[in-house]
């Protein structure tokens, strides 16, 4: 891709970034004003589930920021655009798509296929089917 494209997705990048920040900002903010003794246990237990549930929606958005650092350092480095697999450079629909991946469609394709025939292996253990149809 060219360096104006990989300029406007490094952009877009910092703004989800920003935002991701702000949204854990937030949370941060709102789980230590909900915090309290509730006189009925059933609301306690629903004020524990929905901290519950926040901090997993966090924890999801952390291992985003991450994957965003890493585009815009792969960015500002010259590698953005170029499979880590085997090196060749990743189509430029994809990364408009997918601005994040790391990887060819073929190298994609391939892990997954590997994916899910380890997968498959491991439900059928022993050759012996547990699904009866």
């Amino acid at each position: 891709m060219n360096k104006e494209k990989n300029m406007y997705i490094r952009h877009v990048m910092v703004q989800k970034m920003r935002s991701l920040r702000e949204s854990a900002d937030n949370t941060i903010a709102k789980l230590k004003n909900a915090e309290g003794k509730f006189a009925d246990p059933i609301d306690q237990a629903a004020a524990e589930t929905s901290k519950a549930v926040e901090i997993n929606c966090r924890d999801k958005e952390w291992h985003l920021l991450l994957d965003i650092k890493e585009t815009i350092l792969r960015i500002d480095r010259e590698l953005y655009g170029i499979c880590d697999h085997c090196g060749q450079p990743i189509s430029p629909k994809r990364l408009m798509a997918e601005p994040m991946s790391k990887l060819c469609v073929i190298c994609q394709e391939e892990i997954e296929a590997r994916h899910n025939k380890f997968k498959h292996k491991r439900r059928y253990a022993g050759g012996i089917s547990y699904n009866h149809a």
